[in-house]
């Protein structure tokens, strides 16, 4: 689909999506949610941004990306201990492991930060279903 749609051609539903009309406050805030952690903790927990769905999808997929971030690098580290005791070639297939899994992780960060700064609710293929989930839940 060209980038200048507005619609899609097939169904004629509208290509913004849910957050059609992102503020530049909320662009922010979902950038921000990124950033780490525990900027995405405080931003669920403050009152004032209860309401706003963008910027709470952001904080939850966020929670959820670093956990994630953190049990891929846990099993990178269990790679780099198996590949590096493998003779010959075992040494150099653990850097790379390594090496890949971790640009990985970073290019990925990337993307989600320009994305949320875009206005987009942009849904990782496992994770944001379940900040969605988990964003419907605390509406009802």
């Amino acid at each position: 689909m060209p980038d200048v749609s507005s619609f899609c051609p097939a169904c004629g539903l509208s290509v913004a999506g849910e957050y059609a009309t992102v503020s530049p406050r909320d662009k922010l805030l979902g950038a921000i949610a990124y950033v780490g952690i525990v900027p995405a903790i405080v931003l669920l927990l403050v009152p004032a941004l209860r309401r706003d769905r963008f910027v709470r999808f952001h904080s939850w997929q966020s929670v959820l990306f670093s956990a994630s971030s953190l049990v891929l690098a846990l099993a990178l580290k269990l790679f780099f201990v198996v590949f590096s005791v493998l003779p010959v070639v075992g040494f150099l297939l653990a850097w790379l492991s390594l090496g890949i899994g971790s640009l990985g992780i970073v290019i990925l960060w990337i993307a989600l930060v320009v994305k949320a700064a875009q206005g987009h609710g942009y849904e990782l293929p496992f994770i944001g279903s379940a900040a969605t989930r988990l964003v419907n839940r605390t509406d009802s």
